[in-house]
This record gives C-alpha cells, structure tokens and sequence, in this order.
C-alpha cells in the first residue's frame, strides 16, 4: 500500500514535471522591431505577425503600448485587435464600433498603471521602474493547446512583475488572423514599479 502510494505520488510529480517541460518546448519568443504610429500602420502589422496564437497575442500588447503612448490611436488598435464578438455598435471607438464596458473597464487601467503592460517586454523589471528597453521588444509566450485547425486557443504571456504568466484567449477570424477574445488576466496587478528619486519623508 505504502509503495502504490509512493507510485502514486511520483506519476504526479512526473506529470507536473513533464508539464513545465512541455511549456518550456512550446514558449516561442515573438520579436517587436518597431511600434505603428497609426492604425493603419497596426493593421499592416497585424496582419504579418497575427497569424498565430502567440503573433496574435503579442499584437494585442502592442496596441495597448500604442494606447500608453497615444489612448486615441492605441484605443483604435485595441478595438482592432479585438474579436468581433466583444465589440458593440458606438458613434466613438473606431469606424462605428467601440469595446464592451467591460473590456473598456479593463483598458482604464492602464492610465493609472501603463507598467502592467510593460512587464510583458522582457528586459523590464519592477526596480528599474519597468522602464522600457531599446527596440526589439521581445514577447515569451507559451501555449499548452494545440490549435488542430480549432477557432480558439489559450496561451500564456510571461510577467516580469509576475511569479506566473497570464493567459489571453484568442480566436481566428474568416482571415486567418488571431484576436484577443478574452484578456482580462492581462490586467491584473503586478509587483509595484519601485520610484526614483529621494526617499519619502527623508527631507
């Protein structure tokens, strides 16, 4: 009994082992050399590097750096870069469609907190500030499904403020190009950016 429970215990640690490694194995590292500066520039970069569940994800972190550096034209990106199905008519957003309240709610955050989006790029860190590095931005992004012609498929995005990675859902449109369907667990808090400058109180 003491051996099966040994046995028993040592599959698990050997599923859990061979997990880790399958997530290592599928990671793919999608490199940014330049960020659009217009929505037209975005859709001509989506439509190269969204052909995949990983290029379609790193596309909607771009346009959220966009929506950092320019909400208007970020916002637009993000809207594009979204799945149909989460878009609702507006006389705002872009070309007559704008986000759910939901995911609007989401996007807000990141007036207060633009470093949650930054600890996607690798070389940021939370004692520096998430400071962005020099171009290429470069994305680690794992996947544990696999895509078997499907419309839908989960990965995973690294955090360098974060012990796990972040799933973003996406979903494949008549084209072939992969969208953001679900991305809330892309806004969740990260380690707290440290500040520059004087110590608090140290006058």
């Amino acid at each position: 009994m003491f051996e099966s429970l040994i046995n028993k215990v040592m599959g698990i640690f050997k599923g859990e082992v061979e997990k880790k490694i399958s997530n290592i194995i599928n990671s793919k590292n999608i490199s940014v050399e330049s960020i659009p500066e217009s929505s037209e520039d975005f859709i001509a970069f989506r439509d190269k590097i969204a052909v995949t569940p990983e290029g379609g994800a790193a596309a909607f972190l771009v346009a959220c750096i966009m929506y950092n550096q320019n909400p208007q034209i970020g916002r637009e990106c993000i809207i594009i870069q979204t799945d149909a199905s989460q878009l609702q008519p507006s006389n705002q957003g872009y070309k007559g469609f704008d986000l759910t309240s939901t995911n609007n709610n989401l996007i807000s955050q990141l007036k207060e907190k633009p470093y949650i989006i930054h600890s996607y790029i690798q070389g940021t860190h939370s004692e520096k500030g998430y400071v962005l590095p020099s171009l290429p931005y470069n994305f680690l992004i794992e996947r544990t499904e696999k895509t078997d012609g499907g419309k839908y498929v989960k990965v995973f995005v690294c955090s360098t403020g974060a012990d796990t990675s972040r799933p973003i859902r996406m979903s494949k449109n008549e084209k072939g190009i992969w969208k953001g369907i679900e991305y809330s667990s892309l806004f969740v808090g990260v380690k707290p950016p440290k500040k520059e400058g004087p110590v608090a109180g140290d006058f």
